[in-house]
C-alpha cells in the first residue's frame, strides 16, 4: 500500500512538473506573440488609488504603429479625459473644449490628474508584457508559474487571462508603483490581424 502511494505521488509530481514547463513555454510564446501586434483596442474599466484617493472610471484604449487614443469616463460619459499619444508628444482634451500638448506627456499627466504613470511602458503593461527598451524582473507564483514583472520601479500583475482569438491577454492586471494602484480590467478586446494597421 505504501508503495502505490509513494508510486502515486510521484506521478503527481510530475504532472506538475510537466505542467510547470507547460504554462511556462505558453507563456513565454503568447508574450513573444503580443511583441508583434500593431493594431488592438480595448474596452473596459480602470480603478485607480493614490494615497486616500480612489476613483473608478471606464476605459478605452485604440493602438497602431503611429498613436495611441485613451479615453478615460466616468458613468454615462461624465468627466470625459481623451489622451493622443504620438511617440514623445501627447495631446489631453479635457472633455470641456480645453486641449493641452505636451512634449512631456508623464508631468502633463501628473498634473492633470495628480499621479505619474509612465505611458510609454504601460502601451506595453496593458497588454500584460514588459517594455522591450527597459529591463524587467519576471515575478513568479508559488507553483512556479509566470504571474507577472517589475520594471522601473512597478509591479505589473496578471491577475486574469482572456483568450483572444489565438491569442491570450489580460483579463485583469494590477499596476502598482511610485504611490498609485491601477486595477485594469477588460471587458473587450479586438486584434487584428499581425502586421495590418489603419490606412
Amino acid at each position: 500500500m505504501v508503495r502505490i502511494f509513494i508510486f502515486v505521488g510521484l506521478l503527481a509530481l510530475l504532472g506538475a512538473c510537466s505542467q510547470f514547463e507547460k504554462d511556462k513555454l505558453q507563456s513565454t510564446r503568447d508574450r513573444e506573440a503580443l511583441y508583434a501586434l500593431k493594431v488592438w483596442r480595448m474596452d473596459g474599466r480602470v480603478g485607480i488609488k493614490t494615497g486616500a484617493d480612489a476613483w473608478q472610471a471606464n476605459l478605452f484604449w485604440d493602438h497602431d504603429s503611429r498613436q495611441d487614443r485613451v479615453r478615460i469616463s466616468g458613468p454615462f460619459s461624465q468627466g470625459l479625459l481623451s489622451i493622443v499619444i504620438q511617440k514623445d508628444l501627447v495631446l489631453i482634451n479635457l472633455g470641456d473644449g480645453r486641449t493641452e500638448i505636451s512634449r512631456d506627456p508623464e508631468t502633463l499627466l501628473r498634473r492633470r490628474l495628480g499621479f505619474f504613470v509612465p505611458l510609454s511602458s504601460l502601451r506595453y503593461w496593458i497588454l500584460g508584457i514588459p517594455d522591450p527598451e527597459l529591463p524587467y524582473t519576471s515575478v513568479f507564483k508559488s507553483d512556479g508559474t509566470w504571474s507577472g514583472f517589475q520594471q522601473s520601479g512597478w509591479t505589473i500583475g496578471l491577475d486574469r487571462s482572456l483568450e483572444v482569438g489565438t491569442r491570450v491577454l489580460p483579463g485583469k492586471l494590477l499596476v502598482q508603483g511610485s504611490g498609485v494602484r491601477l486595477k485594469i480590467i477588460a471587458d473587450n478586446w479586438e486584434i487584428d490581424r499581425v502586421g495590418s494597421d489603419h490606412d
